[in-house]
């Protein structure tokens, strides 16, 4: 009852419609789709196709009606590159060189194409690092380049990955860094700058925010530069900012039951439930995540950390329901499709999980090749990035289940 329960308030709160998947965790960047998605499969089963991509990138893929987007970066070349591949077969439809520059300096965990594209279903914008500045670029979903507007003076010893959002015929651009960090809006059509606020701390971080609807207005919540902040998409206007421990955040914010979960280790671990009005409603150090985002699930948040660890967590409360070891390494985040969660660790197993405040593991897939990009579920299918492939995983509409 417990699980059908919190299913059917996720159902009916949180969850996107079925077709494309269209930016970073989905839609609406939250992680959720209600269609139902393949539950077990492996190199030899269930694969609908495979494909080489080239270069290297822990971008994930976006879907758009009949063709699957992602970025990569050539080495040949410095090339940071958006790559187009037929929905049916794989077969690689354009690629489209964004900008070409020398690779920047980051952490052993960061490639060069690390942001994940979004489109609006006619055109598709990313993002790049270019020297000391943030590149953002928009294209035609045939590849041809319609605008490009680069932010200066960013600086990161890390690297870059701040995957654009879209939000009312706006791009929003996170440009967290150690150097003029910022966040803004740009007009999508033209790329004119609409908006823009500094970061207050100026402290790189790698978040995506997350667009959150309280009393029938959008507040996009952002954690990074030492802070979780709620502004107007619209106007950049700040309505809250509540300090925290940690000061770097790679994790997007979770939201489940009124309340926003954020998560950061760097330097000291934190997770913080914070409510609608940015009031702190509970922190704790254990159980944090840096790379993978946590998933709202119902009243609850499901925090799969980077060594494995997952932890089912109260949303009011911060109380843990279950703690438990999924692999030994996690850099992907969970996706909910329908009633089971899906979480690919760093060795290209997914594990699944059925959705519930019950611990059921249902599946464990293996790819036998690393994974660092989190899946998109479209119409009944998982298409997942490993090191060398990109993958799509079971049959259109429904899926082998």
């Amino acid at each position: 009852m417990k699980r059908l329960a919190a299913l059917s308030l996720l159902l009916s709160l949180s969850v996107a419609l079925a077709g494309d998947w269209s930016a970073w965790r989905g839609p609406r960047g939250d992680g959720h789709t209600a269609e139902r998605a393949p539950l077990r499969w492996d190199t030899k089963t269930n694969i609908t196709w495979k494909i080489a991509v080239p270069g290297v990138g822990h971008s994930s893929p976006i879907v758009i009606g009949e063709k699957v987007l992602l970025t990569t970066y050539l080495a040949k070349g410095d090339e940071r590159v958006l790559l187009c591949f037929d929905r049916a077969t794989g077969k690689e439809l354009w690629r489209s060189v964004v900008l070409a520059a020398p690779a920047e300096r980051m952490h052993k965990g960061n490639t060069p194409a690390s942001s994940t594209p979004v489109s609006d279903g006619k055109r598709v914008w990313t993002t790049f690092a270019d020297g000391d500045k943030i590149a953002v670029s928009c294209h035609t979903l045939d590849g041809k380049a319609v605008w490009q507007k680069k932010f200066a003076g960013w600086d990161s010893k890390h690297g870059f990955c701040g995957s654009p959002t879209l939000h009312d015929g706006l791009v929003i651009v996170n440009g967290d860094s150690d150097g003029d960090a910022f966040l803004a809006g740009l007009d999508a059509t033209t790329g004119e700058q609409r908006w823009r606020i500094p970061r207050p701390n100026k402290i790189r971080s790698f978040s995506a925010p997350l667009s959150v609807t309280v009393d029938g207005k959008s507040r996009l919540v952002l954690a990074g530069s030492q802070c979780v902040v709620a502004i107007d998409p619209r106007t950049g206007k700040e309505f809250w900012k509540v300090d925290t421990a940690a000061q770097k955040f790679v994790a997007t914010v979770a939201h489940a039951d009124g309340v926003v979960l954020a998560s950061g280790t760097s330097p000291e671990s934190t997770l913080i439930g914070v409510d609608a009005a940015g009031k702190t409603l509970w922190s704790d150090p254990r159980g944090a995540t840096y790379v993978p985002s946590p998933l709202g699930m119902g009243k609850h948040f499901l925090v799969v950390a980077d060594n494995g660890l997952s932890n089912l967590i109260e949303a009011r409360s911060g109380k843990r329901v279950w703690t438990k070891r999924l692999g030994r390494a996690h850099d992907a985040s969970p996706i909910q499709a329908g009633e089971h969660v899906y979480c690919p660790d760093v060795d290209g197993t997914t594990w699944v999980l059925k959705a519930g405040t019950t611990f059921e593991l249902v599946a464990k897939n293996p790819l036998g090749e690393g994974c660092h990009a989190t899946p998109a579920i479209s119409e009944g299918q998982v298409f997942l990035r490993t090191t060398g492939h990109l993958w799509c995983i079971g049959s259109r509409d429904k899926g082998k289940l």
